[in-house]
């Protein structure tokens, strides 16, 4: 599979990254970081209401893989990254 861009992803994704959206979730920023095997994933940063009943704000990281053919943004993986690199290591393995 060729490198799939953030560009091509929003576009395919349009009400994902509608107005708004980023900031009801909590989100930061987004990239599309491809697997070792070439599987597009879409990496979140992002607070996810960590700041709900009192809690302090903190920033994770969060994995959606990506349909290769559509570039569709799939569910969300379970798993929290605390930094970064972990959630880029993480994705290159294949995430599963």
């Amino acid at each position: 599979m060729n490198q799939v861009t953030m560009n091509q992803v929003e576009n395919a994704n349009v009400r994902w990254f509608a107005p708004g959206n980023r900031e009801f979730f909590g989100d930061r920023g987004y990239a599309v970081i491809m697997s070792a095997s070439g599987n597009p994933y879409l990496l979140r940063s992002t607070y996810q209401w960590s700041d709900m009943f009192g809690q302090t704000k903190s920033l994770v990281y969060r994995v959606n893989p990506i349909d290769p053919d559509t570039l569709k943004i799939k569910s969300l993986l379970e798993r929290i990254c605390l930094t970064r690199k972990e959630a880029k290591d993480w994705i290159y393995r294949d995430c599963c």
